[in-house]
């Protein structure tokens, strides 16, 4: 803890982050995703499943059967990267596809018994490590959290929508920043 009481991740030369990084949004938002990411994934290990396994999973439990094309949608996961989770899950008995009555070309996505199973365990590991991060906070620090963590969300998509380039966060003196360009020859 540090002198205000506050947690610290420790920095420095023998420490675990630079001393910046340890001030950046940013960085703590990926480094507490990485953790969370680890967590879960060693809770599901046993089970054979992954944290991205029961991403479709949970998806299909949520939502229902759905075309391939929409778990891809509806999810953070690209075209390749989910028919490989499918072709897993598949084999495991977990998940079955069908040819679209609508559109020949499409799949639908069923949810088995099976995937059932292991959607309701993946919902718990999460919820379990949840709780687990959220130690120590009273209700009103997790949902200023929360709150804070979707502002930050929000802003990171907001600035990728609007396509903005990697100048408009350059300042002045920075090391590829304007003065470095007109620098140049």
């Amino acid at each position: 803890m540090s002198e205000h009481n506050q947690p610290s991740i420790e920095t420095g030369p023998n420490g675990e982050i630079h001393p910046e990084a340890a001030q950046a949004v940013g960085y703590l938002a990926n480094h507490a995703a990485r953790a969370f990411n680890r967590l879960v994934d060693a809770q599901l290990r046993s089970h054979g499943l992954t944290l991205a396994l029961i991403g479709p999973l949970l998806l299909l439990k949520w939502k229902g059967e759905m075309l391939q094309r929409d778990l891809v949608r509806l999810s953070a996961v690209k075209q390749p990267a989910m028919v490989a989770l499918l072709d897993k899950l598949e084999a495991a008995g977990m998940v079955s596809r069908t040819t679209s009555l609508k559109d020949k070309r499409a799949a639908t996505v069923h949810l088995t018994d099976k995937g059932n199973d292991a959607a309701t365990l993946g919902r718990r590991v999460l919820l379990d490590v949840n709780a687990h991060g959220a130690v120590g906070f009273s209700d009103a620090e997790r949902d200023l959290l929360v709150t804070l963590l979707t502002r930050l969300i929000l802003n990171f998509e907001q600035t990728m929508e609007h396509n903005i380039t990697r100048d408009v966060f350059m300042r002045e003196g920075d090391i590829h920043g304007p003065s470095h360009t007109r620098n140049r020859r």
